[in-house]
């Protein structure tokens, strides 16, 4: 009986070794069969890059360079050994564009090529997306001026920013890309948004570079590259002011009210700005200068602003070039009067120890102006010529110089512009 038990115990054991023997023979066998009928297998790889090297293409020797491509990366199905599939993967594969056929700029659709692991045998089944549009051009290095553009700065009262005298630094910058990107460069600006409340000069630094075309549309920069990224902008800060315009009238006798005269302005004021604060900018504006005995009814005359500020510290900031005043004689009228001799005198005779001088005018016709009531009471004995010969530079013993004069009113004068003649005679010496 118990031989009978240790015989089924041994041929159990010997029939699950030959079980499981023949198990690992099934599997080898159909290893075999494998790798002899059917030795490769299929793989999906995704996110495979898109290359723009065309280094050794015929686009290369034309000058070209793979600008810009609708396709970053691509999705690659293919066929390769079941012991090497595994090695192949995003990292040691390539997807690239065949730019031989390529030796002009422009864009075009090409096919969408795989390359690398060239250890390995693989076969591309499809690349997903197949094609790409691609833009090939020549890359080029131009300058460009900088300008400065500010946007939320602002300054206190009495204080103006000076847009002509604002600088950048570089005030040029080399910009390297495409050609056909660099011809549509119009402006290009240093361009800050920080906001500033600035009472004097600031100097301001920014790293932002925009730029335009000639319609204003802001150019993509993506495939561009810049010398400098670092920009100073100086902005000068100075002194501005609203002031008054006047004219200012000359050649007044001492007791004359210059303030009865009033000009009718075609501008009443102007913007004035300076750079150096300690200079005060006045309240009112004298634009030019006339001689009483000038004006008379109808009376206007235009000022230059630039003339005026030539040489000054103020610059005009307004669009204002030109101010035309005109005389507003609503309040004077005009009489003619007849002096005589006795009325006229010379004053500060050149030379008078040698010469003695005479008045040859015998009646002298003059216009008076004033205001009507004045003008009905006035008389020629209310005026006085005098022929100032100070700094006189007389060659001729006959000659003749305007008179200047004056009157008991301050608010009457004489328009004449007539000359009295005068005689100098040279004095009688003592031992003749």
């Amino acid at each position: 009986m118990k031989m009978l038990k240790e015989l089924k115990e041994k041929h159990l054991k010997s029939n699950c070794a030959l079980a499981l023997l023949a198990i690992v023979l099934a599997v080898v066998v159909w290893l075999i069969i494998s790798m002899t009928q059917y030795p490769d297998a299929q793989r999906t790889i995704a996110h495979i890059p898109l290359s723009k090297d065309i280094s050794g293409s015929a686009a290369e020797v034309s000058g070209l360079s793979l600008i810009n491509s609708n396709v970053n990366e691509v999705t690659v199905e293919l066929l390769a050994g079941k012991t090497q599939v595994g090695s192949l993967n995003n990292e040691n594969l390539e997807a690239y564009i065949d730019a031989d056929s390529v030796t002009s700029a422009g864009t075009r659709v090409m096919t969408i090529k795989i390359r690398g692991a060239s250890n390995i045998n693989y076969k591309i089944k499809s690349i997903k997306p197949a094609e790409a549009t691609v833009v090939f051009d020549k890359m080029d290095t131009r300058e460009f001026s900088v300008e400065p553009q500010i946007t939320n700065v602002s300054v206190v009262d009495g204080k103006a920013i000076d847009q002509d005298d604002m600088i950048c630094e570089p005030s040029v910058v080399r910009i390297t890309g495409p050609s056909g990107q660099l011809d549509k460069i119009a402006k290009c600006y240093a361009v800050s948004d920080k906001r500033l409340s600035l009472d004097s000069t600031y100097l301001l630094s920014t790293n932002q570079l925009e730029l335009y075309t000639e319609d204003n549309a802001e150019i993509n920069q993506s495939s561009l590259k810049f010398s400098d990224v670092s920009f100073n902008i100086t902005i000068p800060v100075r002194t501005q002011k609203e002031v008054g315009l006047y004219v200012s009238v000359i050649d007044a006798p001492d007791n004359f009210n210059t303030d009865n005269i009033k000009f009718n302005l075609s501008a009443d004021s102007v913007v004035l700005a300076c750079n150096n604060s300690k200079t005060e900018i006045p309240d009112k504006l004298d634009i030019g200068k006339v001689s009483l005995s000038e004006i008379k009814p109808g009376f206007t005359r235009t000022f230059s602003l630039s003339n005026r500020l030539e040489g000054s510290e103020y610059e005009n900031v307004s669009d204002l070039e030109t101010v035309t005043a005109t005389f507003d004689d609503s309040q004077f009228s005009s009489i003619n009067l007849t002096l005589d001799k006795s009325r006229i005198n010379t004053s500060n005779e050149p030379d008078k120890s040698n010469y003695d001088y005479k008045v040859l005018t015998e009646r002298f016709e003059i216009t008076v102006m004033g205001p009507a009531e004045v003008l009905s009471e006035i008389t020629p004995e209310d005026i006085a010529a005098d022929v100032d010969l100070l700094n006189a530079n007389i060659t001729t013993d006959s000659f003749s110089w305007s008179a200047k004069f004056s009157c008991k009113y301050d608010n009457v004068w004489v328009v004449t512009n007539s000359k009295v003649s005068v005689q100098r005679t040279k004095k009688q010496s003592d031992n003749t």
